[in-house]
């Protein structure tokens, strides 16, 4: 008897198609598995989860629905919340302060989470922005949604000042490092916190960040900031929290006399 032999017949192009929406699938499937983890894992507490719960000043100033802040947003956030009318060469005087590109050093990475916080704040003198260095704690909030576009910032922003002649000394917290200068400012103290840079003129409240959210006695936990939280998510472009305090209403005016200081030198 002859064998004869049996030729496998091409695939056709059943098969091509059903391959390629396997493809088109299994990508599919990553991309949406990539940007979870970019919307989640790279998001971490509210700064609220993370202060102590007695501060006296939040101002949020950029709250959208898009991942990245609008300057016009923010412009009509500082003007809202702080009565500031902007110049034409804001964001130049910003980027100018930061020594970064705004489009290419910080679009790359910041959010739309942008807050201003004061704490343990007491006027002496009619010097109100000097007073808010001296004799308070400022801290500044950008979110990141991109930590190592936002290191790389860090960095800059680092080199700009030491090559201006500042100094820095290094501090570890739990998984932050935190960088500490020698002039007196808001931007005293930076760091890359839970997701956050944030700028501060005391290196113990970012230490104190560092520690991160789920203990007691935070901001998130106080009531009245409960339902501030709830106007932010109606909004318009910026809101502001106080403790209700004749020191929080100084704090106020303290903030918006130091921007007009750094938004028009």
């Amino acid at each position: 008897m002859i064998k004869t032999s049996t030729i496998p017949r091409e695939r056709g192009l059943g098969y091509a198609f059903i391959g390629g929406l396997a493809i088109t699938f299994i990508a599919a499937l990553l991309g949406a598995l990539f940007i979870y983890w970019f919307t989640t894992v790279q998001r971490g507490p509210t700064p609220a989860e993370l202060l102590p719960a007695d501060v006296q000043l939040y101002a949020s100033l950029s709250p959208t629905l898009s991942d990245v802040p609008e300057q016009p947003r923010i412009e009509r956030a500082l003007s809202e919340v702080f009565g500031l009318s902007m110049p034409a060469d804001a964001a130049t005087n910003v980027a100018a302060l930061l020594g970064v590109k705004l489009d290419s050093d910080v679009i790359t990475w910041i959010g739309s989470d942008i807050a201003i916080v004061v704490r343990d704040f007491t006027p002496v003198t009619r010097d109100v922005a000097t007073d808010l260095i001296t004799n308070g704690e400022v801290l500044v909030f950008l979110a990141s949604r991109n930590d190592p576009q936002a290191k790389i910032f860090l960095e800059k922003h680092l080199a700009v000042r030491r090559n201006r002649g500042e100094t820095f000394s290094a501090q570890q917290a739990g998984e932050a490092t935190i960088y500490v200068g020698e002039i007196a400012s808001p931007l005293r103290a930076v760091g890359l916190i839970e997701h956050y840079i944030v700028f501060s003129n005391r290196p113990e409240a970012l230490i104190d960040l560092a520690a991160g959210p789920d203990r007691p006695n935070r901001l998130a936990g106080v009531p009245d900031f409960q339902q501030f939280r709830e106007t932010i998510a109606a909004v318009r472009s910026g809101a502001i929290y106080t403790d209700g305090s004749p020191a929080a209403e100084a704090a106020r005016a303290a903030v918006r006399a130091w921007l007009a200081r750094v938004l028009a030198p």
